[in-house]
């Protein structure tokens, strides 16, 4: 989500407006959200949300695949966060 808001910011599309048509399109099942959290005293704030389509594929269960497209961008973000990122 924070580089959603980022992408609208540009566009003077503001993080309330975003979040309520969030919580619209989770509630009609468009899309799931899955909130995330990581240690890293630098990400504190920071809103790891990620969000994907609900979509119908007749080889998955629709949630499921959300959820596994979810756990695939976390994964592969975080890798990359955790490989560039130094503390010091």
């Amino acid at each position: 989500m924070t580089e959603v808001y980022a992408a609208l910011e540009k566009s003077k599309f503001g993080a309330a407006v975003a979040d309520g048509v969030l919580v619209e399109l989770e509630s009609a099942g468009a899309v799931m959200v899955r909130d995330h959290f990581c240690a890293d005293p630098h990400l504190a704030g920071v809103d790891l949300r990620v969000v994907t389509l609900v979509e119908a594929d007749q080889d998955e269960d629709p949630q499921l695949g959300a959820i596994r497209r979810i756990d695939e961008a976390w994964n592969k973000w975080l890798s990359e966060y955790l490989a560039n990122h130094r503390c010091g």
